[in-house]
């Protein structure tokens, strides 16, 4: 790495970039390890962050951020509005079920490679960077909505309210389906969870 021929942002992305393989060393990394790492001296590296938590900070920062993209439901929000009502319902809702289980292994695998850095949990670096306002998919307004609007064409066959049934659909759902581990697909068929689902909701 040559700091001369890189302005201020440059080389503070490069030197997050080295040190993103180090953040697992935190609290005992130094700025000489990630000088190091980055190819440059502390001179250069103390010219775009005064210490190693700074370094951190960005780095985790810069996680996180990309984290914040993987968990954004709107691409799923989006395919749940178009799963036609005009097929069955037990289709609509293996449909959803597909939709759901795609974000959740999405999610994992984001999760995952932030938990595979080895920083200790509490650390002030893992306090202040995390995804701001994130929830899970189920819990988002316009999911349930979603998927109530799949259930309304049902009108009088429904016991309770489509929106509240909805709440309960997804709920089910992601308990019966929750996958253990990446190998591993859901572990109730989504048929199985429809069935239940239909059983008790249905007249």
């Amino acid at each position: 790495m040559n700091p001369a021929s890189m302005n201020h942002d440059e080389l503070q992305q490069a030197v997050v970039r080295a040190a993103w393989p180090l953040l697992g060393e935190y609290p005992r990394l130094t700025l000489a390890r990630i000088a190091e790492a980055a190819g440059i001296t502390e001179a250069d590296l103390l010219t775009v962050f005064p210490d190693p938590e700074s370094v951190l900070e960005a780095a985790m920062a810069t996680v996180m951020t990309r984290l914040s993209t993987v968990i954004d439901p709107a691409v799923e929000v989006r395919e749940l509005e178009a799963i036609p009502v005009d097929q069955p319902l037990e289709a609509r809702l293996v449909a959803v079920i597909e939709i759901l289980d795609a974000y959740q292994l999405r999610v994992a695998a984001g999760v995952r490679t932030i938990e595979q850095i080895g920083i200790p949990a509490g650390t002030p670096v893992t306090r202040t960077a995390r995804p701001q306002d994130a929830k899970p998919a189920i819990q988002l307004p316009e999911v349930r909505q979603a998927v109530a609007r799949l259930l309304e064409p049902e009108g009088e066959r429904l016991r309770i309210p489509a929106e509240i049934l909805a709440e309960i659909f997804l709920g089910i759902s992601r308990v019966g389906a929750q996958p253990i581990n990446e190998e591993q697909h859901p572990t109730v068929p989504a048929e199985q969870i429809i069935d239940l689902f239909l059983h008790g909701a249905l007249r």
